[in-house]
């Protein structure tokens, strides 16, 4: 007597177009993310072609040649924290970035603890004269006990104000990087220039936006200035390298 065939044969039998449809379907999703990961993405054209990012410590070593050639045309570099707190690659981060032709940023962590003069000190000591060509980005973020019990507008407001006067006793500009409802709170366009760390479009007032990761090198942030060239020029006065301005690789 011949043995029956098992249930999930017939099964199969009858539906394998489906079967194959569904493998098609996984197979060209597959296909989609690594094209969207590995394939060339050209950051110098469109309606933001001048991008960036942020790098600290925590990044390791960065390959910032490489960002230049993914289109990297600027990079912050955070420096200091507060009045005591160093990164301790700063100096290292800063020269790699400037071999790479790219413009570079000071990036400065507020604390609510400590005072504005302080806070300047630490970081003159942090870059040690290396204060690179575009405005100190000065982040601000509640943390610990503020969470919960934000500090007052008024306190934060002078803070900041303090802050960008010292700087500006050194030559140096400051645009305020943070949330879109902690610069409603606290830094109003008008008051400051702003980097919004959460927006992907904002009004002209904002130069910074912050969208999503850099291709290609997901662990750093992509930063966009909220503008073309001329506009670039026209806040920064720093020239982009030929490459950059000709929306080619390097």
């Amino acid at each position: 007597m011949r043995r029956p065939a098992p249930i999930y044969a017939n099964t199969f039998r009858r539906h394998w177009p489906w079967w194959l449809l569904l493998l098609g379907a996984v197979i060209a999703g597959a296909a989609f993310l690594l094209w969207r990961q590995f394939a060339p993405v050209n950051l110098t054209k469109g309606q933001y072609p001048v991008n960036g990012t942020l790098v600290s410590q925590t990044d390791g070593t960065v390959d910032f040649q490489a960002l230049h050639q993914d289109g990297a045309r600027f990079v912050y570099v955070h420096a200091a924290q507060g009045a005591s707190y160093q990164d301790d690659r700063v100096g290292e981060n800063l020269a790699s970035a400037q071999g790479a032709r790219l413009a570079v940023g000071i990036e400065h962590t507020l604390s609510f603890d400590t005072t504005p003069a302080a806070q300047i000190a630490n970081l003159t000591k942090a870059v040690n004269g290396s204060w690179g060509d575009l405005p100190i980005a000065v982040s601000l973020s509640l943390y610990g006990d503020y969470e919960t019990t934000p500090p007052s507008q008024a306190t934060v407001t002078a803070l900041l104000k303090a802050i960008a006067a010292g700087l500006q006793k050194n030559g140096r500009s400051m645009i305020v990087r943070t949330t879109s409802d902690l610069a409603q709170r606290y830094a109003r366009a008008g008051h400051f220039s702003l980097w919004l760390s959460d927006a992907e479009s904002a009004k002209a007032s904002v130069l910074f936006l912050q969208r999503g990761a850099f291709p290609h090198n997901s662990a750093l942030p992509l930063v966009t200035f909220n503008g073309d060239r001329t506009r670039w020029q026209q806040e920064f006065h720093v020239t982009l390298t030929a490459s950059a301005q000709a929306g080619g690789q390097p």
